[in-house]
Parts: structure tokens; sequence; C-alpha cells
């Protein structure tokens, strides 16, 4: 009888089918989580609104699309984004020029007070502009005690107050991005257009800014889909003078209880972010670009600033005294004084504002704790959810693990108080009854912090030498063994950026909180837009707004010193 062989290869072919007997199964649970936490609300959302009382219907789409309500906070959203995203651009990408391609001598301090600029959230500068320039604000006092007969006309109540605030908030987004192009541009493109006789200006709109295009066109769209989805300062100063954009008409809707008629708002503003998705996506691969092998830019390529080092140094400062050290201070101010309104004289000058916050009434404390513990528990699950999904498409690259890494990414490209809204929907009744409960704000924030986790760890991933995954994979080495042992370790410093940024966001994350909490489950973030209306006053709210600030300023120097640069 003849002897039959069995070579090492067969060896190795036998143990790795071994070791993936049950492979599927894992990301088949993967696949089930996705489509229960965030393709289930979303197509409930759908469903709800073609529901007319029971029935299938149009009639929400048709009082949505015939109103003229809709369409003067589509016009207001789309002007405010159009003012946000020109103004984010001048301010971000000339901070990026000035910082990489002059020669500029306070470098380190543009870097500084932009990092800076990015700790305080938007609601809190909203805060800021209504203590300085409301008839009663800070701005209107002083301007009296100079000239006692001066009659204040200015309205810090409009549409575009709301995006100043938020261009001033969002800024920092388009200097990180340019910033990071510039650091990769070699400086050949530019001596070879100086040898062909360009000039400076020339050399700027022909060879530097077609280069840095991509990141503006990225950069722009991440402006656009994080204003459009807030909530908050639209909320403080357009709806009192009653101009709507889409977040805020939603929410009057949602108050209403007209939940077809909110879910149809919905899907036109997650249909508005979408569309700008993909107009970006088909502009980035229309064009090509040429890039550069980094390099470092020669004294030839620095442009000198000579006679208008002082001047430019000046412009830059004023700026930053205008929308950082100014709001600040207005915000600081009105925390240590007694009642909102009284002179500014050492009689009424005050810490009991603090004191109540935290040791007498105990104001922050629910709040805060709930922060906390939403902010861990849901940070630590997306950001393990996400390393799996990575890991799965990177290793795999199947249609499964394809489908289920494009489908955990929707709510990228969802508002925020889109997705309360369908987690609403979603969970309010049986068998998966969380309204009313903790689980509901986790599980919202979940689905709100796995793209974000995918976006750290992506990239990261990259980078990694596959040759140790395929070891261990010949030697019959189980996937979930492998991604705890092998991936795991490599990927730790990006795992840690996501899980911090996400954890950041939670503690001033407004529309979802503001929609989904009840008895017991109140956040920072509710705190912070409600606490006004509990008969506490601007005072008491700009004392919150300064210890959302430190914790937001401590969390962001964590994220700056582990190498990540924070996402909001």
């Amino acid at each position: 009888m003849p002897t039959k062989t069995f070579s090492i290869k067969q060896f190795f072919r036998s143990n790795s089918k071994m070791g993936e007997r049950g492979n599927r199964a894992l990301p088949l649970m993967l696949l089930v989580v996705v489509c229960v936490f965030i393709v289930y609300p979303i197509v409930m959302l759908v469903m709800t609104s073609f529901d007319q009382g029971g029935r299938f219907g149009f009639d929400a789409y048709v009082e949505v699309f015939t109103s003229a309500s809709t369409y003067k906070a589509l016009v207001n959203t789309l002007r405010m984004e159009g003012m946000i995203l020109v103004g984010a651009w001048t301010i971000g990408g000339s901070l990026a020029f000035l910082r990489h391609k002059t020669d500029f001598h306070h470098k380190k301090l543009i870097d500084t007070l932009v990092f800076l600029s990015f700790t305080i959230p938007a609601y809190i500068l909203s805060i800021s502009w209504v203590q300085l320039f409301a008839f009663n604000g800070y701005v209107n006092r002083i301007l009296r005690a100079l000239w006692p007969d001066f009659r204040y006309g200015f309205d810090a109540y409009t549409i575009e107050a709301s995006a100043v605030i938020l261009m001033v908030h969002v800024y920092p987004l388009v200097y990180f991005g340019v910033s990071n192009t510039l650091k990769l541009l070699g400086n050949s493109f530019e001596q070879s257009a100086r040898m062909c006789g360009a000039g400076r200006r020339r050399i700027i709109f022909r060879v530097i800014l077609p280069l840095v295009f991509p990141a503006f066109v990225s950069t722009g769209l991440l402006v656009v889909s994080r204003t459009m989805a807030n909530f908050g300062v639209p909320a403080q100063l357009a709806t009192p003078r009653g101009k709507e954009v889409l977040t805020t008409r939603v929410y009057s809707e949602m108050a209403d209880l007209d939940l077809a008629v909110v879910a149809v708002l919905s899907l036109l503003l997650v249909g508005v972010s979408l569309g700008l998705f993909f107009f970006s996506e088909k502009v980035l691969k229309k064009h090509r670009y040429s890039n550069e092998v980094p390099g470092r830019l020669t004294d030839e390529a620095v442009i000198r600033l000579g006679k208008w080092q002082n001047p430019v140094l000046g412009l830059v400062g004023i700026f930053f005294v205008v929308s950082l050290v100014v709001p600040f201070l207005s915000i600081l101010f009105s925390s240590l004084i007694k009642h909102w309104g009284i002179p500014y004289t050492l009689e009424n000058l005050t810490l009991q504002n603090y004191v109540k916050l935290f040791f007498e009434e105990k104001v922050l404390s629910q709040p805060l704790m709930n922060s906390l513990m939403f902010g861990v528990i849901a940070a630590t699950v997306a950001a393990l959810i996400a390393s799996l999904l990575v890991y799965f498409y990177d290793t795999k690259g199947d249609w499964l693990s394809r489908l289920t890494m494009h489908l955990a990414q929707l709510p990228i490209a969802i508002p925020n108080i889109i997705l309360a809204i369908a987690a609403i929907f979603a969970w309010i009744n049986d068998p998966f009854k969380l309204y009313g409960t903790r689980a509901i704000i986790i599980v919202t924030y979940v689905v709100l912090f796995i793209p974000i986790c995918i976006k750290q760890m992506l990239g990261a991933s990259k980078k990694i030498d596959r040759s140790m995954d395929q070891a261990a994979q010949m030697m019959g080495v189980r996937p979930f063994k492998r991604y705890t042992h092998i991936f795991l370790p490599q990927i730790r410093q990006s795992l840690l950026s996501g899980f911090l940024i996400c954890f950041l966001i939670s503690l001033k994350e407004i529309p979802i909180s503001l929609l989904l909490f009840s008895a017991g489950t109140k956040t920072m973030g509710v705190m912070l837009f409600t606490i006004q209306s509990n008969a506490y006053g601007l005072e008491m709210t700009s004392a919150v707004a300064l210890v959302v600030i430190a914790v937001s300023a401590i969390g962001n120097f964590i994220l700056n010193k582990i190498g990540a640069r924070g996402y909001k």
C-alpha cells in the first residue's frame, strides 16, 4: 500500500484551516451589532416619515416641502454655512500659510493660540458673545460710561452672529489640515517656477494653492458637516429673533410632537449633508494633483516679510485678542459677579457661584458624574468596536468586512440631533425599550463615536507590518487572539487617541443629551444649555462654562502630547 506524504506546506495549510474554523463568527457578530445600533435607527427614521397615524402616506413630505418655513430654514442654513466656510478657509488658511511659508518670528505662538482656541466649545463662545454685545452687555456699558447719551443699536441675535461664532470655533480644523499638507510639500515646484521667472504672487496662486486645494476641500467638508449639525449656537443667537436653521426647526417640531414632520426634516438635513459629501468627493476625483517628496524648505522657498513683520504680528495679535482673550475674560468676569448687570466693582465680586456649583447646591455634581460615566463607557465600547472593524477590514478585506465598515461610518454624515431623533424612534417601544434610561444616551454616543474612532485608527493600521499576523494565521492562531496579541499593541496610541477624543466630545455634547435626557441623566451639555432658564442667570452659566473650558483644555493638552489633533 503506497505511503501518503505530508509536506510542510500542507501542514501549515491544515493548521490555518483549523485556526480559521468559525472565522466568520466574529465578523458576522460585528455586522449584526452595526445593523442593530446604526442601521436600525436610520430605517426607523425613514419609516416614521411615511407614518400617517398608522397608515402609509406622503402627507408629511407634502407639508414639509410646501411650507415656506422649511425653505427659509434651508436658506438660512446655507447662508450661514457659506459665511462660515469662507471665513474658516480665510482665517485657517492664512494662519497656516504664515506659519509654514514665511519667516514670521512667532510661529510657535500661532500653534499655541490656535490650539487654545480649539478648546473652547462653540456654545460657550455664543454665551460670551451675548455677554459682550447684548443690550446690557459689556460693550454697551463701556460705551455708555464714556458717552452717556450714546444709543446702542447693535443686534447680537442674528444668523450672522451665529456664523461668526461657529467660524471662530472651526477655523482650527482648516489650520490643522492645511498645515499638515504644507509640511509634506517640498519646494521643487516653487524653485522650478522661480527659475522660469514666476513672481511671488504667481507662485502662490499657480503652485502652492493648487497643491493644498485637496486639503481645503476635505477640511471644508468637515467644517460644513460639523457646523450644519450644530444646534446650540443658532438656538442661542438666531432663534430669539425668530430666525430658524434646519437644526432648530427640527427641534421645534420635536417639541410639538409632530413626529412624521420631524422625520422628514431630519432626512432633509441628512440629504444636504450627504450631498455636500458626494460633491466634495467628485471634485477631488475630477482633478489630479501632483505631490512632491517631503523635503525641508530652503531659505529661497520662505517668503520674507521684512518691514511687514511687525504689522503682521499686530494683525495676528488683534485677531487672537478678539477671538480668544476677550471671550475668555468676559466669561471669567461674569462668573465672579453676584448678579448679571450690576456694576463691576470690588464689592460685587464673589466666589459664591463656584461654591454653589461644587458645595452648596451641588448643581454640578450629578451632571459631571453622568458625563464622565457616559463618556468613559461609550468611548471604550466605541473604540473596541472600531478596532475590531478596522482589524477585519485590513486583514480580510472581503465583502462582509467592507460592508460592515461602510455601514459603521454612516453616522459621520448625520448631524448629532438627527442621531438622537433616530434613537428615539428606534428605542421608544418594545422589544428594545431604552427611552428614558441612561442606556439610550450611551448607545447613541457609541453610534456617534464609532466613525470617529475608525478615522483615528484606519491610518495607523495601514502602517502595520502584516507578517506577524500572517505567520500567526499559518500557525492556526484564531482571529480574536491575533487581534488582542498582535493588532491591538500596534495601534494602542491611535486607540487611546480615539478614546480621549470621544470622551472630550461627551463632556460638551448638547443635542443628543438634550433630546434624550430624563430624570437623573442630565449631562454637562444639558446643564450648560439649560442653566440660564433654571433661574441661575448668566453668572452661574459662566462658572459652568469655565469648568467645561478647563476640562476641555486638559483633555486637548493630553491629546496634543500623545500626538493627536483633537476632533470637534
